[in-house]
C-alpha cells in the first residue's frame, strides 16, 4: 500500500516542468533526482569541512575526540568549539550518506 500526500499544483509545477522538458522520466524520478543531488552536495560540503579539521589537527574524528576527552590540563576552548562543530559535521555527513543510499 502506498502513502500519498496532497501537494498544491503551485508547488508541484516546477517538478512537472522538469519532466515535461525531458530531464526526468516522471515526477517520482524528478523528486528522487533532486533529493540525490541535494544529498551529493551536502556530502561534498560536510566532507570538505571534515577534511579541513583533519588537516588542522592531523587526526581523524575518533582520535580527536579521544584527545579532547582525555585531556587533564586546562581546556582549550577553540578545540572544544572545533570538537562540537566536527561532531555535527560527522553526524550530518552520515545522515546525508544514508539519504543518498535510500533514494
Amino acid at each position: 500500500m502506498e502513502n500519498y500526500i496532497k501537494v498544491s499544483r503551485d508547488v508541484f509545477a516546477p517538478i512537472m516542468e522538469l519532466v515535461k522538458i525531458g530531464l526526468f522520466r516522471d515526477e517520482k524520478d524528478a523528486l528522487a533526482g533532486i533529493i540525490r543531488e541535494q544529498a551529493k552536495n551536502k556530502i561534498w560540503y560536510y566532507g570538505g569541512k571534515i577534511s579541513e579539521l583533519k588537516r588542522r589537527y592531523r587526526v581523524d574524528f575518533p582520535e580527536f575526540k579521544k584527545i579532547i576527552e582525555e585531556r587533564k590540563d586546562d581546556e582549550v576552548f577553540e578545540e572544544w568549539d572545533d570538537f562540537i562543530r566536527w561532531e555535527s559535521y560527522e553526524e550530518a555527513l552520515k545522515y546525508w550518506t544514508d539519504v543518498e543510499a535510500r533514494v
